[in-house]
């Protein structure tokens, strides 16, 4: 970047639209260079009377694809073109590219991040331990039309590649983002450990419909008080009502709402209260009545894990069969949220 390409503007300009047409988050903690093709993509957010030249620079290598609405950017992620079956490069890149969507780290990354990100967590969780991606299937993802790669002629051979703009203003959606990693879930990651990768991706929280509490504090002060020795730890972990949780028990007589069941206990009944959309990482869902269902265990654990969800038509179905569960039961004093079920039906990549 040269001294005559920047320019101060007379008049603020707003940065919210520009940082989100570009993809980056709201926060701005340092530099952030942009290619020729994203200032154009800009240009109607700066004023009329004084856009800034357009720099002469290697032309970035776009995206063989025009660029997808929402819909058609999950069906893009569940079929990838250019991924072999099994192979797990591409869609681990695109994890890594959608976690980033979510720090406000750059777009735009090195190969030889990529290589030695990806490669690392090729080693550590394949049975093939593989440590170096091929460059082709960085390359090989512009197929997609939701990548692309600057700077084929990079003098240290490392072009810059990651999410087009328009991939990453669709991620900055909860839900489509709740969608596409589900979308690579089910389709691409059937082999691995799902848990511990999107922990080390940055994702973690994105495959149960609780999410994840904040970080857990150890100490290693061990109390022999009982059989066994106990680790004193310190865990912050979102508060929940419990009269909200008693309420909705109450209103459904301690009834599964997906099947019916009343556990019958000693002195009662027993079922539990499950939040629609996890009050945990990354969900961070309200704790309110719309937001909860009474369940029977199994049925929460299931719902919990992705296994069974809610359709438009209010069918609990499986995510793992076709066959259907049962019929919502819905209370006429319980008014639950749609907009949280179809959060849910995203997170287990049934909403589209």
């Amino acid at each position: 970047m040269a001294l005559g390409e920047v320019e101060e503007f007379a008049t603020p300009v707003p940065a919210a639209p520009v940082l989100t047409r570009l993809g980056i988050a709201d926060t701005l903690r340092s530099i952030t260079l942009a290619s020729a093709t994203e200032r154009e993509s800009v240009q109607e957010f700066l004023p009329p009377q004084r856009r800034p030249r357009t720099p002469v620079r290697r032309a970035p290598v776009e995206s063989a694809a025009p660029q997808p609405n929402p819909e058609e950017f999950i069906e893009r992620l569940r079929h990838l073109r250019s991924v072999p079956p099994g192979a797990v490069h591409g869609p681990w890149t695109l994890l890594r590219a959608i976690a980033r969507t979510t720090t406000g780290a750059p777009r735009l990354s090195q190969w030889s991040e990529i290589r030695q990100e990806i490669g690392s967590l090729v080693a550590e969780l394949t049975p093939v331990g593989s440590a170096a991606p091929p460059k082709d299937r960085f390359w090989d993802l512009r197929s997609s039309g939701v990548w692309e790669v600057h700077g084929a002629d990079a003098v240290d051979g490392s072009p810059l590649a990651g999410l087009t703009p328009e991939a990453a203003r669709l991620l900055s959606d909860p839900q489509t983002r709740a969608e596409a990693i589900a979308a690579l879930r089910g389709s691409h990651l059937a082999a691995v450990d799902q848990h511990t990768l999107l922990v080390r991706l940055g994702l973690g929280g994105y495959d149960t419909a609780s999410g994840l509490a904040d970080e857990t504090d150890a100490t290693d002060e061990r109390q022999q008080a009982g059989p066994a020795a106990r680790l004193t730890t310190t865990i912050s972990r979102p508060v929940r009502d419990s009269r909200l949780v008693s309420t909705v028990k109450r209103l459904h007589g301690h009834q599964c709402q997906f099947c019916g069941l009343r556990l019958r206990t000693r002195d009662g009944h027993y079922s539990e209260g499950a939040h629609i959309r996890g009050l945990g990482r990354p969900h961070h869902g309200p704790d309110i009545l719309a937001n909860l269902l009474c369940l029977c265990p199994n049925h929460h654990v299931q719902f919990d894990q992705l296994a069974v969800y809610v359709d438009e038509d209010d069918i609990v179905r499986t995510t793992y069969g076709t066959a259907p569960v049962g019929q919502l039961r819905r209370h006429p004093e319980h008014a639950i949220d749609n907009a949280f079920l179809g959060y849910h039906r995203s997170l287990c990549g049934r909403n589209s």
